[in-house]
């Protein structure tokens, strides 16, 4: 049930930016970062003028030190004028699903900088474990403002939530950092210690007898002094412990990181699982103590990438779409290995290239507006915790080098597109192929999916800011079944799919071009990172790709490779495509090495 407190009672200060906050002896800040820090370039989307709410989640760990506070007032930190009317708390479930009980004051506060909301009857916390509590603030974004929130690239980097058609829905503020709001609270009693993790990275993907590096993030919530080595934590790997570190620096409120690395020698190929674990604070064991866990995958060998596919979120009807199309260009004129789709969507107009099919597949990557574009479907360009960017604030330079930072990681599948295409009929039929490295599913688990897009180039239509005979290249016209993709049809380390389509008379069959990708499933935002790709016109063929060790060129991997691997050698000419065993780029006696112990092995 809806409860609204003490709204008439709320205390409205005048308005006042604050510079610095003195705290009394039994308050302290919540929020996702402590410090006065505020962000002066701002941050905001121009089309979300009126009124809006945004809100962040103080998750449960943070929460876990402010249990029994009460909270007494709101910071708010702006970087353009934006009337702040309305504060709020809502308690939010172990499932993450907010609860109906909010909890609001009035305000009226609108300054650059932080702004103080003092509130009449104080909210006292006291939730049910595994409860967070999400803080917001509605306001007002006017003519003339475009950046109006603050958001500040300090310790974990927290969602922002937007409230817009009845749904919260992530802002995307933390592309630039967590959202400068806190809450002040007051308590006699603060917990002397409570260390707490936060985000555990390390490299996803390792060849075997490489080192993984890794960092965690480490906190002190309570009122004791917590010194460099006064904390221990366990480093484990598949559940056995491997190291025994302690903290390098003093732990304060704020976030530091931690840092270190394990060997790869003697773990087989596949997925394992990384763990840090507090086990002692000041000499003495810890009961319950927290945990964070992730998981790597090791390899042996893997393919080079093909292509890069880049998927291109437009409208004919945005302002600067035009040069986010300039930016992926000249992209593609840096490297000659990228898959260009432009999906187009409604935007103040009805774009002609806009389908059922496009709107699923923006809905399902979460874009919320133009131009956005999406690099292999993978998550961490410029900071980004979401799979997309905006394409007018990236350099060509920045986009290829974020796309040479994923090609670290080999492909687990090759992509062959072959096509044949009966103009009589208009019945095209489209087949892709490809290698798979033989832990495939581990590396791209069961559920992966083949994606084929037909795009079409030289399409003239009006275009905002581009005029009315501008050129639309690579429009999407379908996606060949689902846009989710289809299972791969396997046959032990290979796969081939046939798609047959029959090409409507308005589409110029001469401009068509297949792109065709192998990936996690559409849909999950963290999750859904394409493997490899590959475009090409209809009528043009690919070479089969071969798998290392397959010497001989026949599909199967056996002793008789190993003769053809010595032989070649031997010859002085080990120029077959599989002969590189071992992925190094060179053909040596290593290889032969290599592939004696994988066929020993069973692999």
């Amino acid at each position: 049930m809806k409860k609204l407190l003490s709204t008439l009672m709320a205390l409205m200060l005048l308005p006042m930016a604050l510079c610095a906050m003195t705290l009394e002896p039994n308050q302290r800040i919540m929020g996702h970062y402590t410090t006065d820090d505020y962000n002066e370039a701002g941050w905001g989307k121009s089309f979300l003028k009126g009124a809006n709410t945004i809100a962040t989640d103080i998750t449960a760990d943070e929460l876990a030190v402010f249990q029994g506070s009460k909270i007494v007032a709101f910071r708010i930190g702006l970087a353009e004028v934006a009337p702040v009317s309305r504060v709020f708390v809502i308690p939010v479930d172990a499932n993450g699903k907010p609860t109906d009980e909010i909890t609001e004051w009035e305000c009226n506060v609108s300054n650059i900088g932080w702004n103080l909301v003092e509130l009449g009857t104080p909210y006292q916390v006291n939730l049910p474990e595994g409860y967070s509590l999400r803080i917001g603030f509605d306001y007002e974004q006017t003519a003339g403002t475009s950046k109006p929130l603050s958001a500040v690239k300090i310790g974990t980097i927290y969602p922002s939530l937007h409230y817009r058609n009845g749904k919260w829905l992530n802002y995307g503020v933390n592309t630039s950092g967590n959202l400068s709001l806190q809450c002040i609270t007051e308590n006699d009693n603060y917990p002397q210690y409570i260390v707490r993790l936060g985000n555990i990275n390390c490299k996803s993907n390792a060849k075997i007898g490489d080192e993984i590096p890794y960092s965690f993030q480490i906190r002190n919530l309570g009122e004791g002094t917590l010194a460099a080595g006064d904390v221990t934590f366990d480093v484990a790997v598949d559940g056995t412990v491997v190291n025994t570190i302690s903290n390098a620096t003093a732990l304060s409120f704020d976030f530091s990181t931690t840092p270190g690395a394990i060997s790869t020698e003697g773990l087989a190929e596949g997925t394992h699982t990384l763990s840090i674990t507090v086990s002692s604070i000041k000499g003495q064991p810890v009961e319950n103590p927290a945990t964070l866990t992730t998981t790597f995958k090791l390899f042996e060998f893997g393919f080079s990438r093909q292509m890069r596919l880049v998927e291109q979120f437009t409208s004919t009807g945005c302002t600067y779409c035009p040069q986010g199309s300039a930016n992926v260009q000249a992209l593609c004129d840096l490297r000659g290995d990228i898959a260009w789709v432009s999906i187009h969507e409604n935007m103040g107009n009805q774009d002609p290239f806009r389908t059922s099919q496009t709107d699923s597949i923006t809905n399902l990557q979460g874009i919320d507006g133009f131009p956005e574009g999406t690099f292999d479907r993978t998550v961490g360009l410029e900071n980004n915790n979401h799979a997309y960017a905006v394409l007018t604030a990236l350099s060509p330079s920045t986009m290829s080098s974020f796309l040479d930072h994923i090609a670290e990681t080999p492909s687990w599948a090759t992509v062959n597109i072959n096509s044949t295409f009966d103009e009589a009929s208009r019945e095209a039929v489209i087949t892709i192929d490809g290698e798979l490295v033989p832990t495939y599913e581990d590396m791209m688990g069961t559920d992966s999916k083949l994606t084929v897009y037909i795009t079409e180039d030289g399409l003239v239509a009006p275009q905002v800011s581009g005029g009315n005979d501008y050129v639309h290249n690579n429009v999407l016209r379908q996606a060949l079944v689902s846009v989710k993709g289809v299972d791969l049809k396997k046959n032990g380390n290979t796969y081939k799919n046939e798609f047959t389509v029959t090409i409507p008379a308005e589409w110029n069959a001469d401009n068509l071009n297949i792109v065709a990708f192998v990936s996690r499933p559409l849909g999950l935002v963290t999750d859904m990172a394409v493997t490899n790709a590959n475009k090409r016109k209809f009528g043009e063929f690919d070479e089969p790709t071969t798998l290392p060790g397959d010497v001989d060129g026949n599909g199967i991997i056996n002793i008789d490779d190993v003769t053809t691997l010595i032989d070649a050698l031997l010859s002085g000419q080990p120029t077959a495509a599989g002969a590189d065993v071992d992925a190094n780029g060179n053909v040596n006696i290593d290889d032969v090495t290599v592939l004696i112990d994988k066929l020993l092995s069973g692999n």
